[in-house]
């Protein structure tokens, strides 16, 4: 059967399944079936498929009408112009937090810092995507063996090993005995009772534990930024992702432990999505 044809069924198939960009999904989904990239898709749209690609392929778009994530169903995710292995266990990276990185990127640029510690690395995006772009040397942790198992063979991947350092382990527990120029985490943050309301691609298949912030949302905020006055250098950054909604609530419980120059970023949406603070002149 001729390739333009089933990327047609298929992607109707995905439409019907409420999933937006549908064609683009489809060719994702041919594209790992046949081993190369989407543009060589684009370009061979009346190559002849054989039964067995087409069998293979129609199973990888059942799993997608099922609301599998196309990450997990690839094998992986761009973040930052980099590709990074997923795989279920992982929160898989979002656009939304390049913000961050580029935020942090910006002040390194500017201050330059030579360390970071990030709390809950999942899949390394952050930390490896500071390493590439900046002279950061990188720590991280996560309570996730899985995580830090994949997190490591992301660095191997996008040549980052050298200056990425991740550990199991609880907030800080794990890091070596040192203060960071830069802290910075994604924490879970949805709320407890929002959690159910999520897309079923993300409710049904991302892990929770990487999701739910607690009741408010600021369970991980209030932890991390507690402990983390203790491993920041003077004048060193926090930075945090954040729901669009808790842009006050973190600054709060920053402005709480001292921290100061509070700054909020917005995505290109317009929604708040980045939290930095500056920690002052003091030690503990």
């Amino acid at each position: 059967m001729i390739l333009r044809t089933l990327i047609n069924e298929a992607g109707k198939m995905i439409a019907d399944a409420g999933i937006e960009e549908c064609r683009f999904e489809a060719e994702l989904l041919m594209a790992v079936t046949l081993g190369v990239s989407r543009f060589d898709i684009l370009i061979n749209r009346d190559m002849e498929i054989s039964e067995e690609q087409k069998k293979f392929f129609f199973e990888l778009v059942k799993r997608r009408v099922n609301r599998e994530p196309s990450a997990y169903i690839m094998g992986y995710k761009e973040f930052m112009g980099l590709n990074f292995k997923v795989r279920p266990g992982i929160l898989i990276p979002r656009p939304d937090t390049e913000i961050l990185v580029e935020t942090i990127i910006d002040t390194v640029k500017k201050a330059g810092f030579k360390t970071s510690a990030e709390v809950g690395i999942g899949s390394g995006c952050i930390s490896i995507s500071l390493a590439k772009y900046t002279e950061l040397e990188c720590y991280g942790t996560d309570i996730s063996s899985v995580a830090v198992k994949t997190a490591r063979e992301n660095a191997e991947l996008n040549g980052a090993a050298d200056r990425t350092n991740f550990y199991e382990g609880d907030i800080f527990v794990g890091l070596p005995n040192m203060k960071f120029d830069i802290v910075v985490s994604n924490p879970p943050y949805i709320k407890k009772k929002d959690m159910e309301s999520l897309m079923p691609d993300v409710r049904d298949y991302e892990p929770h534990t990487a999701l739910c912030g607690g009741d408010d949302g600021l369970d991980f905020y209030r932890k991390i930024t507690e402990d983390a006055v203790g491993k920041i250098n003077r004048g060193g950054y926090i930075f945090y992702e954040i729901g669009y909604d808790e842009a006050e609530d973190v600054s709060d419980i920053l402005r709480q432990n001292g921290f100061e120059d509070i700054n909020v970023i917005k995505d290109l949406g317009g929604l708040d999505r980045v939290v930095s603070a500056r920690k002052g002149d003091f030690d503990v």
